[in-house]
């Protein structure tokens, strides 16, 4: 595990002034070289990974609540406010990237401690316009806009899901306080005369519960989404509820004894982890390659969950990611530990200070010449490790299926983006 521990990041963002509890880069890989970013003070920032530069920086709770502020209205107290952010997001929208530079709007979303989700438009010529700015340390000026807000009727902190359905659309799973309840909303583009996206079209498609009758699950405390079909649901009571988007329930197990922290649907592979620092991996039993007229009928098929595999982490764990072979979790230990689907841990960074709240992975699609995946010094640089699993480490089609790229926020007010080679690093680890 020698070379687990001294792996590096391709480099580490440090412009936030707390503890950066979200981050999120382009899941749809229009804009792959975008990152946002949030901490626990209610700042936003929105990063050229490329340019490792901070185009936009502001706080979203205090902007939005200005722009609903009446006469009328007492100020709130200092020291009162919920401005934390606790989920950051792109609108994935795919056509985007057919429209004029001039017209092309970045749409994004930030979630807050108030219980309150605000849409966001910025147009990028105005932030690359600004952005030269940066350069001389001076904030950016390009205009943000609040396009909508939905109030987000849990007390929890449970963050929102996200999907993109089509190139013109997206849905949000937003967690109710009771019985269980999730909230469908649809984002739609609405375009000017030229084609060009420019505004939203925001509503509740529809409403239901992911508990069930027969459950009594408590809080949600997370929503994933599988696909456009299907999510997986994690309650306060330690149970893992399987549903269809139109409301169905599948299946529903009990994880843990304890509250069930996160869980992730990954094609027929589903994992949980418990506030006690528990990792499960399930395999799910079932036919969930169906097509959506059975999605709401009374027969839909029922799911079964087998468990594969169990560990326990020192810590408890702060978040995961699964994207192909590779599970990122990161640990309130401080840690990043990678594993494969067999539940071995093959390498563990050691970068952070503080717990690791977030990690977002780049489209595997694009993580394979995303211009911000290398070192600039070294632009196709890789190490011995590497070199020797990989052959080739510079052309994209022998590193193509394999590389990761992948940022992970903590607590000690940074973000870190890395490049692991998967075979390298299993080939290190036997």
């Amino acid at each position: 595990m020698t070379m687990s521990r001294t792996h590096k990041p391709l480099f580490v963002l440090k412009q936030h002034s707390s503890a950066i509890s979200t981050c999120a880069i382009h899941d749809q890989g229009v804009f792959v070289n975008f990152m946002l970013s949030g901490d626990v003070d209610g700042i936003v920032k929105l990063w050229d990974l490329e340019l490792r530069q901070v185009l936009l920086s502001f706080p979203a709770a205090s902007i939005a609540s200005q722009e609903f502020r009446t006469e009328e209205e007492v100020p709130s107290t200092p020291g009162l406010k919920n401005e934390g952010v606790l989920q950051v997001g792109f609108l994935s929208f795919a056509d985007q990237s057919d429209s004029a530079e001039k017209e092309l709007y970045l749409f994004f979303y930030t979630q807050c401690r108030n219980q309150q989700l605000y849409i966001w438009k910025v147009r990028l010529i105005d932030l690359y316009v600004s952005s030269e700015e940066a350069y001389s340390l001076c904030p950016s000026e390009a205009r943000v806009d609040l396009v909508n807000t939905i109030s987000i009727p849990q007390h929890g902190f449970c963050t929102v899901a996200c999907i993109c359905l089509s190139s013109t659309e997206t849905q949000l799973a937003i967690p109710h306080d009771s019985n269980g309840i999730v909230s469908l909303w649809n984002v739609h583009t609405v375009c000017n005369a030229s084609g060009a996206c420019e505004n939203l079209q925001v509503y509740c498609s529809h409403s239901f519960s992911s508990a069930g009758t027969m459950i009594k699950c408590g809080t949600i405390m997370m929503i994933s989404y599988r696909d456009a079909s299907f999510m997986v649901v994690a309650f306060e009571s330690g149970h893992v509820s399987l549903v269809t988007t139109y409301g169905r329930q599948l299946g529903v197990i009990r994880t843990f004894a304890e509250t069930t922290l996160s869980c992730l649907w990954s094609g027929n592979t589903l994992f949980a982890s418990s506030a006690e620092g528990r990792l499960q991996c399930y395999s799910v039993l079932g036919d969930v390659e169906i097509n959506d007229s059975h999605l709401v009928c009374d027969d839909c098929p029922s799911l079964a969950c087998a468990l594969l595999w169990e560990t326990t982490l020192p810590k408890g764990l702060g978040c995961m990611a699964v994207q192909g072979n590779l599970i990122v979790v990161g640990s309130w230990d401080h840690t990043l530990r990678l594993f494969d689907f067999s539940g071995r841990v093959i390498s563990i960074f050691t970068t952070h200070s503080g717990a690791v709240n977030q990690i977002s992975m780049v489209p595997s699609k694009v993580s394979s010449y995303a211009s911000f995946g290398y070192d600039v010094r070294r632009p196709r640089w890789c190490d011995a490790v590497t070199s020797r699993a990989s052959g080739n480490c510079g052309g994209s089609g022998s590193i193509g299926g394999h590389v990761y790229l992948f940022a992970s926020a903590s607590g000690d007010y940074t973000v870190a983006l890395w490049r692991v080679d998967f075979k390298a690093l299993t080939a290190s680890a036997n």
